[in-house]
């Protein structure tokens, strides 16, 4: 292309300078480029937006001159203002000439003269541009062109000039083509949007008759229609891939329909069988101005990832062209880069059109763009790009962060948010920015800022019902500039920003309503959106308030039905303690006012409908519900729903029927069902049957008490204290089974507390009737909830007094430490009864605990007279089990060791296995055993033992040794006793026991040669 001008602009921000050079290229006759680069100086620079205009030559150049000459004008730092800046100045300068160009050419093309490059499809599209209207006739006559896209391009302009003259016409292109073409396609949209009540039958019965015969059936129900949209698209063959698109045509009237389609496609992936309808909506609600259905879809293309990259991919096992591919009736693929990127192009064009020629449509874009955001579904995260640099003065590398939008390759959205912003640049289809500022910092740089001050219902819609950062950012700094939005806010949209799920809109909001409802009680919606809130201090707040007004807020109609449709279990938790003692605002509800509570699709956790079934069922709350019907309490105690079972037991509590006649056929599903709730809800029915039905069924009723489940022993206990009313001998045997079953191991955990619980709840009169030898069992018992029955029992009804000694000291064996106090207690208040029954009080030392071992050691040490010990009871001590009893006895041995106690001790104790024990009877060997050869010869065991026990004490040998070598001296028949002993255990002896047994040997040898000793002299 000649270059006819070429400018050069450099600005200086910061230590870097930037230029802009902007060119005026001639591409043909009366047909100019705008172009321009842009970047750092000294460095090559990138390609930016090429324009192109039809214009006088003159035009061109005196429009070129006058903005690349104005260096006041703002806006010049940023990538792409500059072509947009001229491209406003052409369409404001439009001149006659423009327009007799385009006429010119639309005359010619009819004549069949027309030869210009410039296809003709394109110059009546520049004609809809330009807003020629004295084209329209002309552009008439493409209507039914054989080339199609001249046809679509005539309908689309005749579209946009708003003409309904060739209705008609239009109409007979789709009765000829239907839907199989773009031209039929748009047809239809315009039928849609001007024509006659007639043609719109008749279009809508073709609609009707392209719906597969699934979806067809469900039309003219929107729940059932969508559902069957859903399982249509799941299927893997047999698809038509524009069946939404007729389902979106279809709807267009139906304000049900077109909600259900909308939140259908809002999650709907851009894939195959699916891109085809979403294109064909694209283009239709473009021409129908739907700017809602029109910024979803376009929304969605262009955060959506693309289908495919590559020119060639790899299908059903084998390479394949994408251009042969797409040609196929069900290709495999969709949705291209490039097909991508077409759309956000022309999105971006139709939107900046708008914002030129349309401010008000331009608005409503905008709103319905923001709103369709959402951070949760769009699934866009801000990238980062990084440059590195090389200083040379500092010798190191500089590292230059980029940072791309979330949305930055949404060129649409990026002029709405970043229009006018001197932040953010153009990297050909991407924006970027270099400068990171906080949130608080961001200056406003939407497009339009001057409009948008102009429009704080519009602002207040964005941020109500914002899903994405971007939208909530965008309102709030312009409502930072603009406080007096926040002066005047619809109820409407107030109710949607106090729930927000937001924290900055909360906090912006909640300070407004503080001040708005000083003294004034909130409406009801406002009320319940705070309550259903993110914020701690607005549900705070909104309980405050309920408080405050709680009369005049249940005095009106539907309040209680929404408090519990709240979904908030804070509210159901209000409502239960409201009600907990009685019914304190008597208001008529039905289950049609709640009835969201009941059905499948449901948006209530299953946490929430139980928390809403305990309100029912176990406070005055339920009586508000007394009427409801049989017929629908059957019907939901039959549903397969959970929580709806749940709802019809606990509306059955409080209804005016009984409740046998309206379980008697299902109690049993409950009671054995597999969910705890169930079973639970269907126990606690039983006490509302009839006495009859409870007499015949005790032995079950009875079982329920033991069931291995936690929820039925509890939930039974009110049936049981009215059978134990109606059948003594019902109370007589359960009680006995309760006071077993809590004596003995816990079968289930948790069976011995509801045991407990049942006597002493409802056995509480009559535990004064269990013996004493039960009281015993319970305080020995090894389980908790028997000793925590049997103490008061104990204590209130045995007198020690009474007791043998033999009952008393098996009681210190308890676990219960404030029994074997009172035992301890006893011992020292009845010192000369224990000192007389000292046999049977010394059988206290088999209690397991050592605390009751320790006292009982001080006790017999301080307070038993020597006369009363006698060898068996000294013995006692010695030879039990204990260590600490054993080193007890032996004192006691020590302290009342008598002439006449000594042999028969020393005998006895010689059988000890122990090594102290050993020891301890060393002490007396000299006095007692000394020159008695019988004694000694009886002792024999306990010198053998000694002798083999290797673990033996070394001093306890050692004495023996001594013991015997000396009496062996003495005694010829001690001596063969002696050698015997050396003689068995001369294999198994430590090398320092072989020595002493040499040495005994040698001296029972010198002292009794005439023995055999196991020892073999040799001579020198």
């Amino acid at each position: 292309m000649k270059v006819l001008q070429q400018k050069a602009l450099y600005f200086t921000e910061g230590k870097s300078d930037k230029v802009y050079e902007v060119d005026l290229c001639e591409s043909g006759s009366d047909l100019f480029v705008v172009n321009f680069r842009y970047g750092r100086r000294g460095a090559n620079l990138r390609e930016g937006t090429k324009t192109v205009f039809p214009v006088a030559y003159k035009e061109a150049i005196k429009i070129f001159n006058s903005l690349v000459t104005s260096k006041e004008k703002k806006g010049y730092s940023e990538s792409g203002v500059i072509a947009q800046a001229i491209e406003t100045n052409l369409e404001v300068n439009t001149n006659t000439a423009r327009t007799e160009t385009i006429l010119k050419y639309l005359k010619a093309a009819i004549a069949g003269t027309y030869s210009r490059d410039w296809k003709v499809s394109r110059v009546i599209l520049r004609a809809a541009n330009l807003s020629i209207t004295d084209a329209i006739p002309l552009i008439a006559h493409f209507i039914d062109s054989d080339d199609e896209f001249e046809g679509y391009a005539s309908i689309y302009a005749l579209s946009k000039f708003e003409d309904v003259s060739h209705i008609d016409s239009i109409y007979n292109v789709f009765n000829d083509v239907g839907f199989e073409s773009k031209v039929g396609r748009i047809a239809a949209s315009y039928i849609l949007k001007f024509g006659k009540e007639t043609y719109k039958e008749e279009l809508n019965s073709a609609l009707i008759n392209v719906f597969p015969n699934e979806i067809k059936i469900n039309l003219e129900y929107p729940d059932k229609f969508l559902n069957a949209l859903v399982v249509y698209f799941l299927k893997d063959k047999d698809l038509d891939a524009a069946v939404l698109y007729y389902a979106y045509m279809f709807a267009y009237n139906k304000n049900d329909l077109r909600s259900n389609i909308y939140d259908f496609i809002e999650k709907l992936p851009v894939k195959v069988n699916t891109f085809k309808s979403i294109r064909y909506i694209y283009r239709a609600s473009h021409i129908l101005g739907d700017t809602k259905f029109f910024a979803l879809i376009s929304k969605k293309i262009g955060v959506s990832n693309v289908g495919y990259t590559a020119n060639y991919l790899y299908i059903n096992n084998q390479w394949s062209s994408i251009d042969v591919e797409k040609k196929k009736p069900n290709p495999s693929i969709a949705f291209s880069k490039k097909t991508k990127q077409y759309f956000n192009k022309n999105t971006y064009a139709l939107v900046y059109e708008l914002s030129k020629n349309n401010v008000d449509d331009y608005v409503n874009y905008a709103v319905e763009l923001l709103t369709c955001l959402d951070d949760k579904l769009d699934n866009k995260t801000e990238e980062i790009q990084y440059n590195y640099s090389y200083d040379s003065v500092e010798r190191q590398y500089i590292t230059e962060k980029t940072y791309f939008p979330k949305y930055h390759d949404f060129l649409a959205l990026m002029y709405v948010l970043y229009g006018s912003s001197s932040r953010l640049q153009r990297q050909n289809d991407k924006w970027f920015y270099t400068d990171v500022l906080e949130i608080e910092a961001l200056p406003r740089e939407e497009a339009l800022p001057e409009i948008w001050n102009t429009k704080p219902n519009e602002v207040l819609y964005v941020l109500a019902n914002a899903k994405s950062e971007e939208a909530v950012q965008f309102a709030l700094r312009i409502i930072k500039d603009n406080s007096h939005f926040l002066e005047n806010i619809p109820l409407e949209i107030l109710t949607k920003l106090v729930s927000h799920y937001h924290p900055r809109v909360l906090n912006v909001i909640l300070d407004v309503i503080k001040g708005m409802y000083v003294s004034t009680q909130p409406e009801t919606s406002i009320l319940l959106a705070l309550i259903s809130s993110k914020s701690e201090k607005g549900i705070e707040l909104a309980f405050g308030w309920l408080k405050k007004y709680e009369a005049d807020y249940f005095s009106e109609p539907d309040f209680v039905a929404k408090l519990v449709l709240s979904g908030t279990k804070r509210t159901i938790d209000y409502l239960k303690d409201l009600y907990s003692l009685d019914v304190i605002y008597d208001l008529p509800l039905t289950l049609l006012q709640i009835e969201p509570l009941f059905n499948k699709s449901t948006i209530y956790t299953s946490e929430y409908l139980v928390s809403v079934n305990e309100l029912i069922g176990n406070t005055y709350f339920g009586k508000l519900l007394s009427e409801v019907s049989e017929e629908r309490i059957k019907t939901l105690a039959e549903s397969n729903s959970i929580t709806n079972k749940l709802f019809a037991a606990n509306l059955a509590k409080h209804n005016k029927t009984e409740t046998y006649q309206l379980f008697k056929d299902t109690i049993d599903s409950y009671i054995d069902s597999e969910e705890a709730s169930l079973r639970q809800v269907g126990i606690e029915l039983l006490s509302l049957f009839p006495d009859a039905f409870l007499l015949k069924n005790h032995q079950k009723i009875s079982g329920f008490c033991f069931s291995e489940y936690d929820e039925v022993r509890e939930a039974i206990q009110p049936t049981v204290e009215k059978l134990i009313h109606l059948d003594n001998d019902f109370k007589i045997n359960l009680f006995k089974a309760l006071l077993k079953a809590v004596s003995n191991v816990e079968t289930y955990e948790g069976l011995h507390q509801n045991c407990y619980t049942l006597l002493t709840g409802n056995y509480k009169r009559y535990l004064d009737s269990i013996s004493q030898e039960n009281i015993f069992k319970l305080i020995l018992s090894k389980y908790e909830y028997a000793q925590k029955l049997g103490l008061p029992l104990f204590k209130a009804q045995v007198d020690l007094k009474t007791v043998s000694i033999k009952e008393i000291v098996l009681l210190a064996d308890s676990d219960i430490l404030e029994v074997r106090e009172i035992i301890h207690q006893y011992f020292k208040e009845n010192i000369d009864k224990i000192n007389y029954e000292l046999e049977d009080a010394l059988l206290i030392f088999n209690s397991s605990w050592e605390d009751v071992i320790n006292w009982s050691c001080e006790y017999f040490d301080e307070n038993i007279n020597t006369k009363n010990w006698t060898v068996n009871m000294l013995l006692y001590a010695c030879d039990h089990t204990k260590r600490a009893v054993q080193a007890f006895g032996r004192k006691m041995i020590t302290r009342h060791f008598t002439e006449d106690k000594g042999l028969p001790l020393l005998l006895k104790l010689q059988e000890h296995p122990t090594k102290d024990m050993q020891f301890f009877v060393t002490n007396y060997l000299d006095n007692y055993a000394k020159d008695n050869e019988i004694v000694i010869l009886k002792l024999e065991t306990f010198f053998k033992t000694s002798f083999y026990n290797i673990n033996t004490n070394r001093a306890t040998k050692t004495r023996i040794y001594t013991f015997l070598e000396q009496e062996s001296i003495k005694n010829k028949t001690v001596a063969k006793m002696t050698v015997r002993l050396i003689n068995s255990v001369l294999g198994t002896n430590t090398i320092k026991d072989r020595s002493h047994n040499i040495d005994v040997l040698l001296t029972i040898l010198e002292k009794h040669p005439e023995l055999d000793v196991p020892l073999l002299i040799k001579s020198n």
